[in-house]
């Protein structure tokens, strides 16, 4: 099965420290990995996140993605996730790899974060980043433990870029594929965490579908082996039973936010992972956007034709009904909320 894209995101100065917790501080304008003591991957071993400092007051937090695993066949025998360490040897890799024209792409004329500070918030639980168990695992004789511990690598990687950034002007909550899911399912608490500022959901690749275009007992295996509950009843414990839920219960709380997401019409990832075929994976995405997102004033949707995954690595390619990403992106910035519309094929 394939893995779940990747993303990244940075952070700057702050003229005040709450909860106790340091600032982060790296060279400006150079991304820098900041070890975190406190996290834990999959395997056991502390990760951290990735920095990209300036001078703005903006912030863009970044969940990366890599897939996911609920049980012994998809954590050991299929591998359906990115696994731990990830380090600053791991980071550095991707890095390497990441070229121009991505939303971190300071040099991109029309990038509307090109001015922000980055955080990159690695992803090595499985868990959507928002597990909070350490899973058991028997793959024949052998038996593994499995911290799905995202959301509280989540609440220790939050803490401290609070403490850099106690009263930021306007926050980015994005991320790609299973990192899509893990914005859109931080988000109040990363919302509630900065209630000042103005905050933007902007989700590549992670639509959460009704219950009735999931199987009942895929959603089962993932609230057993993730134990995510707090995190939706900290919302509207509805989200539970259809996971679509979440975007009115979001949209009710933070009424003047303005919420998005991306995806192509028949993602082959993502329709692997819920084990759609393509046409019900279609199905299941229209009727979202039609029934749930469009009655919601602030929230849009942006559906390209296909079954390519992640658009946020090269927003300037990616295009539907005549209209860039990257354009739309500055728009969902700025612009009248009539200028700003959904687009699909």
């Amino acid at each position: 099965m394939a893995v779940l894209t990747a993303l990244m995101v940075v952070g700057t100065g702050c003229d005040q420290e709450p909860s106790g917790e340091p600032p982060i501080s790296t060279p400006q304008h150079t991304w820098s990995w900041v070890d975190f003591s406190n996290s834990t991957c999959d395997e056991g071993t502390p990760t951290g996140i990735g920095t990209n400092l300036g001078d703005s007051k903006n912030l863009l937090i970044f969940f990366n993605g890599g897939g996911a695993c609920w049980d012994a066949i998809t954590c050991l025998q299929l591998n359906t996730s990115t696994h731990g360490p990830f380090t600053q040897t791991q980071f550095d890799a991707l890095f390497a790899r990441i070229g121009p024209g991505t939303v971190f792409d300071r040099q991109l004329a029309n990038n509307p974060y090109k001015d922000w500070n980055f955080f990159f918030l690695p992803y090595c639980t499985g868990d959507l980043h928002i597990g909070n168990a350490d899973a058991v695992y028997t793959n024949g004789s052998t038996s593994t433990t499995f911290h799905h511990r995202g959301r509280a690598n989540t609440e220790a990687f939050l803490a401290r870029i609070a403490a850099t950034f106690p009263n930021p002007e306007q926050v980015v909550v994005t991320g790609s594929s299973a990192g899509g899911f893990g914005a859109t399912l931080n988000y109040d608490f990363i919302r509630s965490t900065f209630p000042n500022a103005k905050v933007f959901l902007l989700d590549d690749s992670g639509p959460l579908f009704k219950s009735n275009a999931m199987s009942a007992d895929l959603r089962a295996s993932w609230a057993k082996a993730w134990n995510y509950d707090a995190v939706m009843d900290a919302l509207d414990p509805a989200v539970k039973a259809d996971y679509a839920a979440i975007y009115p219960a979001l949209a009710r709380k933070y009424p003047n936010d303005r919420m998005a997401l991306l995806s192509s019409a028949q993602d082959q990832t993502i329709r692997t992972y819920l084990r759609l075929t393509p046409a019900a994976f279609e199905t299941a995405l229209l009727d979202l956007d039609s029934t749930v997102l469009a009655p919601l004033p602030n929230t849009r949707s942006f559906i390209t034709a296909g079954q390519g995954h992640t658009m946020l690595l090269n927003p300037g390619s990616q295009s539907s009904q005549g209209v860039v990403l990257l354009d739309w992106l500055n728009q969902m910035q700025s612009a009248s909320d009539e200028a700003w519309r959904s687009l699909r094929p």
